[in-house]
């Protein structure tokens, strides 16, 4: 991790729908990031991007770079609560459960290219818009649906494509990523 992460932790503020950014040997919140509008169920940073990727009851995704402490993106298509939202380890991918009974699996390899510069107010603005009306900077790979009832985590294996995702079926599955596209 770079030197500047290493003591920084991310905290849910689930009443008030706030993710706090923290320094916890100072024991200081650094910053704040607004933009959800219901429960936030999981925050996650990046293994190598100034990125945080959280989950919410607004039935989005969102990517956030914590370092400008702007959303980059927003990821939607899911249509219950998002319990749940991960980094892949390696890939430019993000695995979100639902209880919409569904794994998406996004590739956001775009936003690599997207870099949000705060004098720029245009681009910002042209930014905002490709969010907000579906953007083609995070699309979805692959629907996983195989469970009964409601998704309530995904996680990526940290070295083989495999996703694991546990539901309200009482269910734990497995599901192989297509390592042949």
């Amino acid at each position: 991790m770079p030197m500047i992460m290493q003591n920084l932790q991310i905290m849910l503020m689930r009443d008030d729908y706030k993710i706090k950014v923290w320094n916890y040997k100072l024991r200081r919140c650094l910053f704040t990031l607004l933009g959800h509008l219901d429960y936030i169920r999981t925050v996650n940073f990046h293994h190598e991007y100034p990125w945080i990727v959280s989950a919410s009851d607004d039935q989005t995704i969102r990517i956030w770079n914590w370092q400008s402490r702007t959303c980059i993106s927003v990821l939607t298509g899911h249509n219950h609560y998002v319990m749940c939202a991960s980094f892949h380890p390696k890939e430019d991918l993000v695995a979100s459960a639902s209880l919409d009974q569904t794994v998406r699996v996004w590739d956001i390899g775009a936003l690599r290219k997207k870099t949000v510069s705060p004098a720029d107010d245009i681009l910002r603005l042209t930014q905002m818009n490709t969010d907000l009306f579906g953007g083609g900077d995070a699309v979805v790979k692959y629907v996983l649906e195989g469970h009964d009832r409601g998704v309530n985590w995904a996680a990526f294996h940290p070295t083989l494509p495999l996703i694991v995702s546990g539901a309200d079926d009482r269910q734990v599955k497995l599901w192989r990523m297509n390592v042949e596209e």
